[in-house]
């Protein structure tokens, strides 16, 4: 105990005692303050990327649900309203004894018009997509069950205009069958051996499957800017930071409303993932059923 007793007596009376304390404590606080500048500029490049990640998942989304807004209103549209037009056309005729065309003439033979020309295939950068979301964001059930179920639509309605593809090319390379026939097979009448609906129902899944894509990439647009928004407002107080904004796919005109299908259409499951109340809206309800009661 004495020799520990003589040693601190020596160190304190060195001159150079407290110079090295603080000389140490220094390049201690140095070395602990540029470790913490470090790691703040190493998180503000995780956040900004993050954000960046939003804004290009919000722009792929755009571009996907354009694209298949693009598909409906250029062919889709008039090709299914002429052809349900046809179909009331003809069950009309098979229901009147007697029909007459434009001139007045009594006929027998229903006309119509048949649309063979085949549809494109839409490519849209899906794959870019499913990397950003799965592997750059972190983020919860419905927006990963929105991707996967945009990616079975787009699979779905490109193996759809696939089949009425070679569907067609058949029928223009097949000898020339009747006229009576080629109604059978394109309206899908009901004969004595059945009903050929091939054609008609492929034709109907195109339409079926082209509004899965455009509703479930526009909802996917917005769950991903209220995503960024809120990840980008926890880091609001860092001012300096200077993180960019989250930018939000705009389908506000009058065509594009005209062109998303009725969102009553996926009540089913858009009632799989509602949101679950926060504890401030839990708090709300409680005073306010109190209120009430009393």
């Amino acid at each position: 105990m004495s020799q520990l007793t003589s040693l601190w007596h020596y160190v304190n009376s060195s001159p150079n005692f407290v110079p090295s304390v603080v000389g140490i404590a220094a390049a201690f606080a140095g070395s602990w303050g540029a470790q913490i500048a470090i790691l703040r500029r190493e998180r503000r490049r995780e956040i900004i990327a993050s954000v960046n990640s939003v804004n290009e998942a919000q722009a792929l989304c755009f571009t996907i649900a354009n694209s298949f807004m693009s598909l409906k209103n250029q062919h889709l549209i008039g090709m299914l309203q002429r052809f349900r037009a046809t179909e009331a056309r003809f069950e009309a005729f098979s229901n009147e004894k007697q029909v007459r065309n434009d001139y007045g003439d009594l006929v027998n033979v229903f006309e119509f018009q048949a649309e063979l020309h085949t549809l494109p295939i839409i490519k849209v950068p899906i794959e870019r997509l499913e990397t950003t979301i799965f592997e750059k964001l972190g983020l919860g059930s419905r927006p990963l069950a929105l991707t996967i179920e945009l990616a079975r639509a787009i699979d779905a309605v490109n193996t759809s205009t696939s089949g009425r593809n070679e569907i067609v090319t058949k029928w223009y390379e097949a000898p020339q069958v009747s006229h009576d026939a080629m109604l059978v097979r394109y309206l899908g009448v009901k004969v004595r051996g059945g009903a050929d609906e091939k054609y008609k129902q492929t034709l109907f899944a195109i339409e079926t499957y082209c509004n899965d894509c455009i509703f479930f990439a526009k909802l996917l647009s917005e769950t991903l800017n209220e995503h960024g928004n809120r990840f980008r407002r926890r880091y609001r107080h860092h001012i300096f930071w200077r993180l960019p904004k989250v930018a939000k796919a705009d389908f506000s005109s009058p065509q594009a409303q005209s062109l998303v299908p009725d969102s009553s259409g996926y009540q089913a499951w858009l009632d799989g993932f509602k949101a679950h109340p926060t504890v401030g809206q839990r708090i709300t309800g409680f005073f306010s059923r109190k209120k009430k009661a009393a």
